[in-house]
């Protein structure tokens, strides 16, 4: 009986090796139909063919049906556990699912292979993510004095000590890169990006020459913005502005109309979120309060809200949390649906369960059980319907600032992915105006469920408890201090340190506005120009926020006695 029970397994572990092939024929063959079903006539014979599972899960992946390729490659895991296996899994967690989940994986791997080059480099990038930043840093010391020759590596630990504040440190790892390759781009773009960092005439040279040759398109746009920082630092805002239009010319060439345009995705939101969704779904969600998302476009002072946020002592500073944006897609995914629409289609029970989600997956992210924590991720605003029916107790806040010190502030922004509305002054007037066209119409159906914050020189002196902002300006009869505080989160502290309102508002435009126009002809909102003949002064930014004269207007949203924001009243208490 054993022998024939061998035997029949061997017949069936065969007949799956045949559909096998059959399918990676029909693949070959561009017949992606008709390998599916062969490879689930594989599964059929032997439902732990680990091969099968992995090509549908394949094919699922170019179907966009990343859930059910998951559970396949989890399946393939289970069927054939060696440590490869899992490294596929391992990938495929790394593009679709949460870091937590990736480190999760990787902490299953045996030793000796969680120690090659390639799964530190996996490990060490997860860690960052998750704001494990000392031990990626330790990860990352080990990587370099076993390869010091490649730049790659002490680029990505100059990131890692940048991140934690040692700048010195920083400095050094990317010039060790810059001696490896002299015409690394990404390295010197990564020095042009710290605040008080001066190339030298050598470096700006080294920088010109290197320009003059043929480079990768990665190499040359990364060195145009490092020299646009370069000749702004020093005043050449001619050549500045230059350097700026041709790295964003390159960057520019990666990206699809479809991906850096929200024109299409705002007017089905408009179309689709509308009071009587907002009615019909009245009471449902998660209730629990600790989310508090910052959303907005990039380089709106998102940053500066969350450090001063998370100063205080009942709150959690994260970082830019893609969850929101997985879930959305997820849900998209499942119905087939644009996301707007299925969104639309989802049955009022099932938002409690999105927001139960929402926080199971964001935990892998907190250091701290502090109440509440910050999610800054930018483009939530395209999720702020499911963020208010998911979790309607949490926190929304809307940072704004002067349209065109935003757009100009992206346009000199190399981002290291994404932002695809960021390389051309069109479409940064463009996506500017259907952020605003949102904003108006989540206004419009959620009124008071929201506080904005405008961060910049043009606001007028609006009492916040009147109007519902929290603005935030230069006019210091309508602030209560002259100065500016930045966050030491990693360590909890205040330091006081000044920063320039032009960092801010759109005084740093106004001598590149001089050399060369920005946003000018074409931009459909006259609100996208800047007010001419404003006389910007050079003050020290003014968030009312000096420590020992009390809390800022968004650190009493935290104080007693209700610990967050009354949202309903549109009001700071």
């Amino acid at each position: 009986m054993v022998l024939a029970s061998g035997r029949a397994r061997e017949a069936a572990s065969h007949k799956s090796k045949v559909a096998l092939d059959f399918a990676l024929a029909a693949l070959r063959a561009g017949d992606v139909a008709g390998a599916e079903l062969r490879l689930r006539d594989s599964l059929v014979a032997d439902p732990f063919n680990a091969d099968a599972l992995a090509k549908l899960a394949e094919i699922a992946v170019e179907q966009r049906r990343i859930e059910d390729a998951t559970v396949l490659l989890r399946k393939a895991v289970t069927a054939d556990p060696n440590p490869e296996r899992r490294l596929e899994l391992i990938n495929h967690l790394q593009r679709f699912a949460g870091p937590g989940l990736v480190l999760r994986e990787l902490e299953e791997l045996p030793a000796e292979v969680r120690q090659r080059h390639e799964v530190r480099a996996i490990e060490a990038g997860t860690r960052g993510v998750l704001g494990d930043h000392a031990e990626q840093i330790r990860i990352y010391e080990e990587m370099v004095r076993e390869r010091p020759r490649q730049p790659e590596l002490w680029m990505s630990l100059g990131n890692a000590l940048k991140t934690t504040g040692r700048t010195g440190e920083a400095v050094d790892a990317l010039r060790r890169a810059l001696k490896v390759q002299p015409a690394f781009g990404e390295a010197y773009w990564t020095l042009a990006n710290f605040k008080s960092f001066r190339f030298s005439p050598r470096e700006l040279n080294q920088m010109r020459q290197a320009l003059r040759r043929k480079l990768p398109d990665e190499d040359a746009l990364h060195l145009h913005f490092a020299l646009g920082k370069a000749y702004e630092d020093g005043g050449d805002y001619e050549q500045s502005f230059t350097q700026y239009a041709a790295g964003n010319a390159i960057r520019a060439e990666e990206f699809t109309p479809d991906q850096i345009s929200a024109t299409e995705f705002v007017d089905e939101a408009i179309a689709a979120f509308t009071p009587e969704f907002f009615e019909r779904n009245h009471g449902v969600g998660c209730r629990e309060p600790g989310p508090i998302f910052i959303v907005g476009l990039h380089r709106s002072g998102s940053t500066l809200i969350e450090q001063i946020l998370a100063s205080h002592p009942l709150v959690e500073g994260t970082a830019e949390l893609a969850t929101m944006n997985l879930i959305r897609n997820r849900i998209a995914r499942a119905t087939g649906l644009s996301a707007c629409q299925a969104i639309a289609a989802l049955e009022p029970a099932q938002f409690a369960d999105i927001g139960a989600e929402y926080l199971e997956r964001t935990k892998a992210f907190r250091l701290t059980d502090r109440p509440y924590f910050v999610d800054k991720m930018p483009n939530n605003w395209m999720n702020l319907a499911l963020i208010r029916l998911a979790l309607p107790n949490a926190t929304i806040i809307d940072a704004r600032r002067h349209p065109m010190a935003c757009g100009f502030s992206n346009f000199k922004q190399n981002y290291a992915n994404g932002v695809g509305y960021s390389y051309s002054q069109q479409t940064i007037g463009t996506f500017y105006r259907d952020y605003w066209r949102f904003m108006r119409h989540f206004d419009a159906v959620q009124p008071q469920k929201h506080l904005r914050i405008t961060i910049g020189n043009e606001t007028q002196n609006r009492p916040a408890a009147r109007t519902g902002h929290a603005d935030i300006c230069d006019d210091p009869d309508g602030c209560r201090a002259i100065g500016a505080h930045a966050i030491n989160d990693q360590v909890g502290q205040v330091r006081r340190q000044h920063v320039s309102l032009k960092q801010f508002g759109i005084g740093t435009m106004r001598p590149l506005l001089r050399a060369r126009p920005f946003l000018g002809q074409g931009v459909a909102k006259p609100e996208l120009r800047a007010r001419q003949g404003s006389d910007v002064r050079r003050l020290h930014f003014c968030f009312d926020v000096f420590f020992d004269a009390g809390y800022s207007s968004v650190l009493q949203c935290l104080a007693a006695p209700q610990p967050i924001l009354n949202l309903r009243s549109r009001r700071v208490v």
